[in-house]
C-alpha cells in the first residue's frame, strides 16, 4: 500500500469489510435460491432464442396475487430490499470516511461561495450572515448586501 497509489489503510479495511459483508450475505441467499430452485425443478435449456423469447414482456401482477404465495413473496421482497440494504451498507462504510467528509465540506464551501454566504458577522452582530453582492450564475440580476439575524429580522445597526 504505497502512498502514491491513493490506497490507504483505512480504505483497504473498508474494502475488506464490504467484501466480507457481501460474502456472508451472498452465500446464504444463493444457497437458499439454489435449493428452492432444485426442489421445484428446472426447465430444460433449449436455445438462446427460447431464453430471450419474452425478453421485452413486463408482467403486471396484482400484489394480493403474488403475496399469497410465500416463496414468491419472499423472493420478490428480498430482491427489492437487498438493494436498499446494500446502498446503506456502502454509504455507511464509505460515506462517513474522512476523505468523503472533506469532499462534502468542499462542496458546501463551493455552494456557499456561489450564493454569496459568508460566516463573518459585521459590526459584531450576533448570529448574522452576509449575502455578498455577487452571483454564481451569470445573469443581469445582482443581489444586494443583506444582513439577516438568526430569526430573520433585519439587524438594527445597519438600518
Amino acid at each position: 500500500m504505497s502512498s502514491t497509489s491513493g490506497f490507504s489503510r483505512s480504505r483497504y479495511l473498508r474494502l475488506i469489510a464490504i467484501s466480507s459483508v457481501e460474502l456472508f450475505a451472498t452465500i446464504p441467499f444463493s444457497t437458499y435460491f439454489i435449493v428452492v430452485g432444485a426442489y421445484k425443478g428446472f426447465n430444460p435449456w433449449k436455445s438462446w432464442a427460447d431464453v430471450h423469447k419474452h425478453y421485452s414482456v413486463v408482467l403486471q401482477i396484482a400484489g394480493f396475487t403474488w403475496k399469497n404465495t410465500p416463496d414468491v413473496a419472499m423472493s420478490l421482497e428480498i430482491s427489492r430490499w437487498s438493494l436498499v440494504a446494500c446502498a446503506f451498507i456502502f454509504f455507511a462504510l464509505f460515506g462517513f470516511a474522512v476523505e468523503a467528509r472533506e469532499h462534502y465540506y468542499g462542496l458546501y464551501k463551493s455552494l456557499a461561495r456561489c450564493i454569496g454566504y459568508s460566516k463573518s458577522t459585521p459590526h459584531g452582530a450576533p448570529h448574522a450572515c452576509v449575502l455578498l453582492a455577487r452571483s454564481c450564475v451569470s445573469t443581469s440580476q445582482v443581489f444586494g448586501v443583506y444582513i439577516v439575524s438568526f430569526l430573520g429580522v433585519p439587524h438594527q445597526s445597519l438600518m
